[in-house]
């Protein structure tokens, strides 16, 4: 299983998924994780009004990348995110759940504790 969650500092969480400066893949086998590597984030926002065209409309072009890069896992972990980005999760049937937790390590125990 690999699992997904969104980080500033390879710590904990962040707070807002679309915003995060990279995601950590962790993959669990057996109760174990057996491999943790990173992925710098491909739709970092740089100001308020990067996914706004200059009449103020949202563009079109959505969150393809991150839709991708999330479908290489089997569960996104997050503490928020946007409503477009959840809409399109939902659409391409990508599996996400809020954390419970701050901290990475303890999201992961949690998630070993369930399955």
């Amino acid at each position: 299983m690999k699992i997904i969650i969104p980080t500033n500092d390879r710590e904990t969480i962040a707070v807002h998924t679309g915003r995060c400066k990279e995601f950590g893949f962790y993959e669990i086998e057996n109760g174990n994780m057996v491999l943790e590597s990173f992925v710098p984030n491909p739709h970092q926002h740089q100001d308020e009004d990067c996914c706004r065209t200059h009449s103020g409309e949202h563009c079109d072009d959505g969150h393809n990348e991150l839709v991708e890069l999330f479908s290489k896992g089997d569960l996104l972990m997050y503490y928020a995110m946007g409503k477009r980005l959840r809409t399109e999760l939902k659409n391409n049937e990508i599996p996400f759940e809020k954390a419970s937790f701050v901290n990475i390590q303890e999201i992961i125990n949690a998630v070993l504790k369930q399955k």
